[in-house]
């Protein structure tokens, strides 16, 4: 099936309101096709990875366990990557897998949401700049000057050169229905975009996920933030219910569930600890944090935790070629 066929037979009628369905569509990606649904994976190192939730035509669970029964029979080391807590559980329960975080999704509740509050101050501060030094935000679909600022900002990341991928997909591959907003300086030059990918349930779009943003390094951080203002801006007027602001890897709440391996949990939080070099774990989650907090009543939004389901308590094989499939390592 084409990139085409599965968003419009599969993703855009019978999506739950994943954020990780839209990044299925990657190049590299394999598809396990049934009556009941679909389940995306790719092959690693002899491993199996499903990435997010599968998407099921049905909403009945016996028919869902089916689906998955008949994969995990003709597939072997088989792990779901990424996976809500709802489906977590499911795999727990019905097919006793582990179910343990590897990160925190926060959700901007886009109609309740506004600028005000302590915590945003960083977000207005980058308003203001932008602002002073008359840069222009706009949405503009007909944009591609994209590579001048991709590479400039790929030489500022921790590991250069190495773009990550399937947790998080590259740019460019399939544009559908994506909707991108860009930064233009005082002379139209573009300096910063962020191209956000649909979400579905029900057949209708909810909301988006920022899925790939970039910036001139002369204009760091601050950028993304008027961006997103601006984004959330016009998707409140058009009425959508979210924006999900993706992984936040190894961002790990501090109730642990009774399904998850404890010893693969410390091995997470060693890895945001002692193997920073990796990832900006901690950079990731402080802006994202400065949009929904993390306390359970925000009127900003919410943050869900997002689960790596696996059969062995200790999956150190599995979790490395997650790695290697990400391009991190």
């Amino acid at each position: 099936m084409t990139s085409l066929q599965i968003f419009d037979e599969f993703i855009k009628p019978h999506s739950a309101g994943s954020c990780m369905h839209y990044s299925i569509l990657q190049p590299e990606m394999l598809y396990f096709q049934h009556e009941y649904g679909l389940i995306s994976y790719i092959k690693k190192y002899g491993f199996y990875f499903v990435l997010s939730d599968p998407i099921f035509k049905t909403s009945e669970e016996s028919s869902q366990k089916e689906l998955i029964d008949i994969f995990l029979k003709k597939y072997k080391n088989v792990s779901f990557v990424q996976v809500s807590q709802d489906f977590a559980e499911f795999l727990h329960r019905e097919f006793n897998f582990y179910a343990t975080q590897i990160g925190n999704e926060r959700i901007i509740d886009v109609q309740r949401w506004d600028i005000s509050g302590k915590r945003k101050q960083v977000i207005r501060t980058a308003c203001n700049q932008a602002a002073k030094q008359h840069i222009k935000i706009t949405e503009n679909p007909l944009e591609k000057d994209y590579e001048a600022i991709s590479s400039k900002w790929l030489e500022t990341r921790r590991v250069k050169k190495r773009e990550i991928k399937f947790l998080i997909r590259t740019h460019p591959f399939v544009e559908i229905e994506t909707r991108t907003f860009c930064a233009y300086d005082l002379e139209g030059i573009l300096i910063a975009y962020i191209i956000f990918d649909p979400i579905f349930k029900n057949g209708k779009c909810i909301g988006y996920v920022p899925d790939i943003s970039r910036s001139s390094p002369v204009f760091k951080q601050g950028t993304y933030y008027a961006i997103m203002v601006e984004a959330i801006r016009v998707f409140k007027a058009e009425g959508l219910q979210q924006i999900n602001l993706g992984l936040s890897p190894l961002i790990l709440s501090d109730n642990s569930e009774k399904y998850e391996s404890k010893r693969l949990r410390r091995v997470f939080q060693l890895l945001r600890k002692y193997v920073t070099k990796l990832y900006n774990y901690s950079g990731i989650n402080y802006t994202k944090s400065r949009f929904v907090a993390d306390t359970e009543n925000s009127k900003d939004g919410r943050v869900l935790s997002a689960f790596l389901c696996h059969k062995s308590p200790l999956p150190l094989l599995q979790v490395t070629a997650i790695f290697k499939a990400s391009n991190v390592i």
